[in-house]
């Protein structure tokens, strides 16, 4: 047998390995609840508000978590990959984001017990009665696929650009602001990116403790 054959069997040996090597490695990790990217920080925004909010969410939790645009996922693959989820959706005219409601009314068997926080942007003011029962209308909107509440909500500020906005969208405010706040559409910001990294440190917590608990079951095992 010639000497490169060899050195040709030793190498896909060597490969074969390595590679079986990983697979055990990575499932091990599925296992014991280490692997990273195991909780999904799913976001539903238009002009980019939400996605803000959500990244200094991501900075405040401090560990690994997977941001993702409900724009881009497989509603069914991110359901059952994931142990955990933080959701959020900017509020439009008409409400909640219609692609997340989708996503969590489409996917609710699989979703059970695996929300953890729940939050809401938008450019009402919390400070208020009427506000604080406008939000509450886009909470219940917005949590009316779950089977369980989410242990941890908040509502943040939006953002406004004139500028930015489509001619429909805009023609669209400048009539609510017009009727219904009886005020001229113009450009705000009342985004605030230290509330959003505290709510990112409280779910932090929840999401440490639902792994310890999940942990625990599997290292635990059944009686049968």
């Amino acid at each position: 047998m010639s000497s490169d054959l060899i050195s040709r069997r030793g190498f896909l040996l060597k490969a074969a390995l390595s590679l079986a090597a990983l697979n055990f490695g990575c499932s091990i990790s599925k296992l014991t609840g280490d692997r990273a990217g195991n909780t999904a920080l799913i976001y539903a925004t238009k002009y980019g508000a939400t996605r803000d909010t959500a990244n200094w969410i991501r900075n405040g939790i401090n560990r690994e978590v997977d941001l993702l645009n409900i724009e881009d996922i497989s509603y069914t693959g991110t359901a059952k990959d994931y142990d955990s989820f933080i959701i959020g959706s900017g509020v439009w005219i008409g409400g909640v984001h219609n692609r997340l409601l989708d996503f969590l009314t489409s996917q609710a068997d699989m979703l059970d017990g695996k929300v953890m926080a729940s939050f809401i942007v938008c450019g009402t003011d919390g400070g208020t009665e009427s506000g604080k029962k406008r939000i509450n209308s886009y909470f219940d909107q917005f949590h009316a696929p779950f089977k369980k509440m989410p242990l941890l909500s908040d509502y943040f500020g939006g953002r406004i650009i004139v500028e930015k906005l489509t001619d429909e969208d805009r023609e669209a405010l400048i009539k609510f602001y017009r009727t219904f706040l009886k005020s001229k559409l113009t450009s705000w910001d009342k985004t605030d990116p230290d509330k959003a990294a505290r709510f990112g440190k409280d779910a932090a917590r929840l999401l440490s403790k639902f792994s310890n608990e999940r942990t625990h079951v599997i290292q635990g095992g059944s009686a049968g």
